[in-house]
């Protein structure tokens, strides 16, 4: 007699709950100064990434989404060359004589490796030899891990008049075939994310 569980359908909803767990969709963790409601008009970009091509990627992006929405941005890379080393000192010699009201710092802040096991699409219970031996020669039911590594990035907007840091958010993306991809979605997020709690408002 054979199982008719549908056992593939149970993988595929089950990966499917892993990875939009992990997805960029909602901020896995915020926090926000409550007493700070000033909507953002001049943020200075900067993605805290070693590598200075990804660094003028994700700036230039995001410069690019803030200007659709008609905020000024301007990308951190214009204003320090990739051999400095981001620090408090760096950003505030930086901006100063800038019309610059906000920092916008984003950085890796780590990586873990996670696995989903897929089990076999169907059971038989094998009455006979010849049936096991069939089954037992298929390659699409055997059942196998996969593993894939999850990013956790960090923002921070830095009012740049007190240097207080007054929002944060903490994201969660599974690590993409295609850095660019992750770039879009974090800013995305991050833009719907500061629209909603008022900090930047899209001009006429």
């Amino acid at each position: 007699m054979k199982s008719t569980t549908p056992f593939r359908t149970i993988l595929f909803v089950f990966t499917a709950l892993v990875l939009s767990a992990c997805a960029t969709k909602r901020p896995a963790m915020e926090w926000r100064d409550e007493g700070f409601t000033t909507a953002l008009d001049n943020i200075l970009i900067i993605a805290a990434i070693e590598r200075s091509t990804r660094r003028r990627v994700y700036e230039d992006e995001f410069v690019d989404a803030l200007s659709a929405l008609k905020v000024e941005a301007t990308p951190s890379y214009e204003l320090m060359t990739t051999s400095l080393t981001i620090s408090r000192e760096t950003v505030e010699a930086a901006i100063k004589g800038q019309d610059i009201d906000a920092v916008l710092v984003t950085r890796l802040l780590g990586v873990k490796e996670e696995e989903v096991y897929h089990p076999p699409t169907y059971y038989d219970h094998h009455r006979n030899y010849h049936n096991y031996y069939t089954h037992a020669l298929q390659s699409d039911n055997r059942a196998y891990y996969r593993k894939f590594k999850v990013l956790t990035l960090e923002t921070n907007i830095y009012d740049a008049a007190t240097k207080e840091l007054v929002w944060s958010m903490q994201s969660e993306s599974i690590e993409p075939s295609v850095p660019r991809n992750l770039i879009e979605e974090q800013i995305s997020l991050t833009i719907r994310t500061l629209q909603a709690r008022g900090l930047i408002v899209a001009k006429e």
